[in-house]
């Protein structure tokens, strides 16, 4: 016997989506049975209606068997879908591309903190006692100072730094701050707390002599800290997430549009693990932002800076992980809330058909590539010969084409 299972992905979807059919004549069933028992229990004299006292309800039973197949759906679903993953070459080399693309993102990002600090843009000093202070450039603290005078430029350039700088949270905000919070990600300010909460709670910690009132200072500055990190990480990570959802629902109508009951559940799915996901991975990123941050003042607030980056992208990584462990709790809630997300996804209905048609193209050029991959893997030297036979047809038939070409140019010019 050999080590290999053969499974094909798409038998096992065939049979999840009869369960889900099942499923749905169940439910309808039992509902019914329901209506009829209480019908029947109301059209009886009163004197005899005690007698279905301890008549079972078909309620409680069909509820307590679809929730049963309901979760068998889901896992064969999941089975289906990971043998799919397994069999996606093209699938596995995008997911390097992903995790590459992420450690490029991080890498950039240090890369421009650090160079921004490197100039001298900002400078962090130390007092006798320990404790940091900033100050800008000079140039940039006249250039920005003189952009603040005048109240138009300055609502200009906040909007060209970032549009939400323009809330009435950043109005006392001097134009030089937002800079290096457009770089850093953080106000100057709030990196300075938190750097020397967190310094002077490990020096009392040291010493063994840390109260409640670093430690508070420590909690207080560091939730600062966090909340300049919420907005722009659940944001990015809501919006990808959104987007990999609207994909899924465009790809379901194409599979499932003639299966309403399967349509409806797997849209709930979708819309359940991009909330999931958002929820996991943000928190995630937040979470580790701050624990970066602490742990990289150590260095000082340019190590705070830079290690609130880290932490983020190590912290976002963590959540993704997570988020597969409370995925299933995801998809049976939404499942819940199938008709109402149903209707609501109904309302772009005509959006997710048309790019469901261009990701079914897509799918196909996929499959196609995987195959040819396989098929180079299993047999090297065969597919090389196989190319080389392709072009020399292709030669033979341009060859050709050119030697009709001349001669019935040289007929019909023959008059030259």
């Amino acid at each position: 016997m050999g080590n290999e299972i053969s499974v094909n992905p798409d038998s096992l979807e065939d049979l999840a989506n009869d369960m889900v059919t099942r499923l749905s004549r169940i439910e309808d069933e039992y509902r019914n049975l329901h209506m009829e028992l209480a019908d029947l229990i109301n059209g009886a004299p009163a004197e005899y209606r005690h007698c279905f006292y301890h008549v079972g309800d078909p309620w409680g039973t069909g509820n307590q068997l679809t929730g049963q197949l309901s979760e068998m759906e889901i896992d064969l679903r999941m089975v289906a879908n990971k043998f799919a993953d397994a069999d996606n070459l093209v699938g596995k080399l995008y997911k390097l591309y992903e995790k590459y693309g992420a450690v490029t993102a991080l890498g950039a990002l240090m890369t421009k903190q650090l160079a921004f600090y490197g100039l001298g843009f900002t400078q962090f000093t130390k007092n006798a006692e320990g404790v940091f202070s900033y100050k800008h450039m000079a140039a940039l603290q006249k250039v920005t100072d003189k952009i603040d005078e005048s109240k138009k430029l300055g609502t200009m350039a906040r909007a060209f730094l970032n549009p939400f700088y323009l809330r009435s949270k950043y109005r006392n905000a001097p134009l030089a701050d937002l800079v290096h919070k457009r770089i850093s990600k953080y106000l100057p300010d709030d990196v300075v707390n938190f750097t020397n909460s967190s310094k002077a709670l490990y020096g009392a910690l040291e010493v063994g002599s840390a109260d409640s009132a670093k430690f508070k200072s420590f909690v207080k500055t560091g939730a600062k800290f966090a909340k300049a990190n919420v907005v722009s990480t659940v944001a990015l990570t809501g919006i990808m997430e959104a987007g990999g959802m609207g994909l899924k629902i465009s790809e379901n109508y194409t599979k499932y549009g003639d299966n309403p009951d399967v349509l409806k559940r797997e849209n709930a799915k979708a819309v359940g693990n991009a909330v999931n996901n958002t929820v996991a991975i943000s928190g995630g990123a937040i979470a580790g932002a701050v624990v970066g941050g602490a742990l990289g003042s150590v260095v000082g607030p340019v190590g705070t800076v830079v290690g609130a980056a880290a932490g983020s992208f190590v912290g976002g990584l963590v959540g993704e992980q997570a988020a597969k462990l409370t995925a299933g709790i995801a998809e049976k809630g939404a499942i819940l809330l199938k008709e109402p997300i149903h209707h609501g996804v109904e309302l772009f209905k005509d959006g997710f058909e048309k790019a469901g048609k261009a990701l079914d193209v897509a799918n196909k050029g996929i499959d196609m590539v995987n195959k040819q991959i396989k098929e180079t893997i299993a047999d090297p030297i065969g597919k090389v010969k196989e190319i080389g036979k392709g072009l020399s047809k292709a030669k033979e038939t341009a060859d050709s084409l050119i030697e009709g070409a001349k001669g019935f140019l040289g007929k019909k010019l023959s008059f030259f």
